[in-house]
């Protein structure tokens, strides 16, 4: 059962950023499947439902993207992965219809899936913080409570505004993201470590 459930998720989730949620159907979606409408019902009460468990999804991957991209590394490893990262990060803010109809029609679960991303993020900034400091590779006299705000409100002002900045390449505008970040947090050694692999790339 939790393979069908699964199917029925990652294809809404596909077909939710190409046309928006409410110009599919569960029609569609049975329809695409092969299944009935029965079979459908047998995992899913509602669209509501659905909708939920797609954003449940797309938050249980971005926390798995961080996890195999971040754990066990030192933080210039780390540093490492964090400009590849941003420079290919997707989220629902990024899929126009999506994020319209979330907006317009799933407000509570609009604002609840944005908080758990928040929420997720500056945990994993705060705990990064902490290693860098202790590596020495970040300045020792952080606030490392409005760090990690300070970058959550980086990354969302970077997702938000990346279809709506002309002359801007998305590659542009993270890497400055990034690199506000860390001329705020490095140390002078940091510093230096970080000029050599931005060499390397």
């Amino acid at each position: 059962m939790d393979e069908q459930r699964n199917k029925i998720i990652d294809l809404a989730l596909e077909r939710f950023k190409q046309y928006g949620i409410r110009s599919v159907s569960i029609d569609d979606l049975c329809h695409e499947l092969g299944m009935s409408k029965k079979t459908f019902y047998v995992y899913f009460k509602q669209k509501d439902e659905l909708v939920q468990d797609v954003l449940r999804s797309m938050h249980e991957n971005h926390c798995n993207k961080i996890d195999q991209a971040f754990s066990g590394k030192s933080t210039l490893e780390c540093v490492r992965q964090m400009m590849d990262f941003m420079q290919s990060f997707s989220d629902v803010h990024q899929e126009p219809p999506f994020a319209y109809d979330l907006q317009k029609y799933y407000p509570d679960l609009y604002r609840e899936h944005i908080d758990q991303v928040r929420r997720t993020t500056r945990d994993f900034i705060t705990r990064h913080l902490e290693q860098g400091i202790t590596e020495r590779v970040y300045r020792s006299d952080l606030d490392i409570e409005m760090c990690s705000i300070f970058f959550v409100l980086m990354q969302q002002a970077y997702i938000q505004n990346i279809n709506h900045v002309h002359n801007v390449s998305p590659k542009r505008m993270a890497t400055f993201t990034i690199d506000s970040f860390l001329r705020t947090v490095l140390s002078e050694e940091g510093q230096r470590q970080v000029e050599q692999i931005r060499k390397q790339k």
